[in-house]
């Protein structure tokens, strides 16, 4: 088994262990590295998660913030994942952290970005992940071109373009093989909807679901809280 799960009543129940696991995770990384990467998903699930994280009492100045997916458009626009980091998780005593965007390329040019990505953003110590309801976790969509490619363990690439078959924008995102790197893996879900999705996923090591595709995987623990 490559996952575990917590389950908790309430959202706020959740955000506050997740931070405080988070916590434990980049205080690791900071004694042993000096220096710590923090890799986060966009949406608006994660904001209340994001205003535990920015008030922990961390050495935020050695804590690189960057993004576990984002979406191929400006930082001004709605979508943009970046645009809601810095709103809602770049503040308080998070505000002294370094942040690495994926949608660097002015032109947001796809291969563009993703070269700069490769480049530019160091090993992650942790992600914090979610999942939606057709069981992708990351942009890693099911039914998107290459994306067996992207979902392959042993792809070179950290980074991976995709374009989701139901969602706007182009996307760049960690590849599974980048996500497995990661010694710390946190996937946050609520409701019965998704919790339906993530036993199935759970239960299946063939299932198709991007999800599962993680789950199932040795080389990493993924630990999952959910929400009621």
């Amino acid at each position: 088994m490559a996952w575990s799960l917590r389950e908790f009543d309430d959202g706020p129940s959740q955000a506050a262990a997740l931070a405080d696991a988070a916590r434990g995770c980049l205080e690791r990384a900071l004694r042993e590295r000096g220096q710590a990467v923090l890799a986060v998903s966009g949406g608006r699930s994660p904001i209340p998660l994001f205003a535990r994280l920015r008030e922990l009492e961390l050495d935020w100045s050695r804590v690189t913030l960057t993004l576990v997916d984002e979406r191929l458009v400006p930082v001004g626009h709605p979508d943009s994942n970046e645009g809601l980091v810095r709103e809602h998780l770049l503040q308080g005593r998070a505000a002294k952290a370094g942040l690495l965007g994926l949608a660097t390329d002015p032109a947001l040019d796809l291969g563009e970005c993703l070269r700069r990505a490769a480049q530019a953003i160091p090993r992650v110590d942790l992600a914090l992940l979610g999942m939606g309801d057709d069981g992708h976790t990351a942009s890693l969509f099911a039914g998107a071109p290459g994306i067996q490619a992207a979902l392959d363990p042993d792809n070179p690439q950290r980074y991976v373009g995709v374009l989701p078959p139901a969602a706007p924008h182009a996307r760049i995102s960690m590849s599974l093989s980048a996500l497995l790197q990661c010694p710390n893996l946190l996937l946050s879900i609520a409701g019965a909807a998704k919790r339906r999705v993530f036993d199935a996923a759970c239960a299946d090591p063939r299932s198709q679901l991007p999800v599962a595709r993680l789950l199932h995987q040795d080389r990493a623990t993924v630990r999952t809280y959910w929400a009621a």
